[in-house]
């Protein structure tokens, strides 16, 4: 009998501080973290078309943009590797070049910020994924008078916009 009480009350014990555990869950407010991105339009349209961003609270939402930013990163680092490899034009391949180093050092500063996500650090996840935005800033810059592969103006818009709504839920943490 005393097993059995001692079951009950355990189970009670950790369904309660379950259930308060939902209810400090608050849904994010995303015209909020839309209204404060530097792109707005891109925002309201990114959150509109993630379905899973619909009813997720503020770390929940930081970790989902986190991830679409990684996997952005990772794109645009792997598409200039392939331009860089076929460019036979040797201003634009060093550009490519440049572009891949800068590349890589964003993968590797968003990695770093794995941490400062993980922890809810969202100074330490701001600093970090403003490191990595440079990455894409420098990048367009390596082509300031040359005509490179259209993607890799899409590509560096859509990371540095993922990037920012990430910077605003982090300033929200």
């Amino acid at each position: 009998m005393g097993a059995y009480l001692r079951n009950n009350v355990f189970m009670f014990s950790l369904m309660f501080f379950a259930m308060i555990g939902l209810l400090n869950a608050q849904v994010a407010d995303i015209k909020a973290i839309c209204g404060k991105a530097k792109n707005q339009s891109f925002c309201t349209n990114y959150m509109k078309f993630n379905p899973k961003t619909s009813g997720a609270d503020l770390p929940t939402l930081a970790k989902m943009t986190f991830d679409s930013a990684q996997t952005s990163a990772s794109g645009a680092l792997t598409n200039i590797q392939s331009l860089a490899k076929k460019e036979t034009n040797p201003a634009l391949k060093k550009g490519y070049t440049s572009c891949e180093e800068q590349y890589k050092n964003s993968v590797s500063n968003l990695n770093e910020a794995k941490q400062n996500l993980a922890s809810r650090d969202g100074p330490g996840l701001n600093i970090k994924v403003s490191a990595a935005m440079e990455g894409a800033t420098t990048c367009q810059d390596s082509f300031a008078n040359l005509k490179a592969d259209p993607s890799v103006a899409k590509n560096n818009s859509d990371f540095q916009n993922i990037c920012g709504i990430v910077l605003v839920i982090s300033n929200m943490m």
